[in-house]
């Protein structure tokens, strides 16, 4: 009977002693296929430039799904700015007769961007908005960005 329970805790002490090493080799991994180039640059500018347009637009549903969009590629491409979306997700969230799914989404991905402009627009909503929800939102994120400074 010792012999099966000391095989199980080798194996799981080899397993343990492995899995840092092999998350290591993941995320070398990862950057390796994600590295920025310029062919890249370009077409997340060319991205950034179409959705910026999708956002301005009349269509609810293509802002909505151009926003989710970006918080997507912010969670893939944290390196780069998607500095041009930040005034039109600004118009978005400060304007009381958008679409209420719209302004939490640009108030999401306006967070994401992690840019001082955008904690700016964000701390603003908090202080002046009419929409409770969206005000208890972005007064949420602004507590979760002090959190994280600490």
């Amino acid at each position: 009977m010792k012999h099966p329970f000391l095989s199980l805790a080798v194996a799981l002490l080899a397993l343990y002693i492995m899995a840092p090493a092999q998350e290591v080799k993941s995320t070398t991994r990862l950057e390796k296929q994600h590295k920025t180039t310029h062919f890249m640059k370009s077409h997340l500018k060319e991205s950034e430039l179409n959705l910026v347009a999708t956002v301005q637009g009349k269509s609810v549903e293509s802002q909505r799904g151009a926003i989710q969009t970006l918080r997507d590629m912010e969670q893939l491409f944290p390196e780069y700015p998607f500095a041009s979306i930040i005034t039109p997700l600004e118009t978005i969230l400060k304007d009381e007769t958008s679409d209420s799914i719209a302004r939490r989404l640009a108030a999401l991905a306006l967070d994401e961007l992690h840019s001082d402009a955008g904690d700016a627009v964000i701390k603003d909503v908090a202080d002046k908005s009419d929409d409770k929800g969206l005000q208890t939102l972005c007064q949420a994120l602004l507590v979760k960005n002090l959190k994280n400074l600490d």
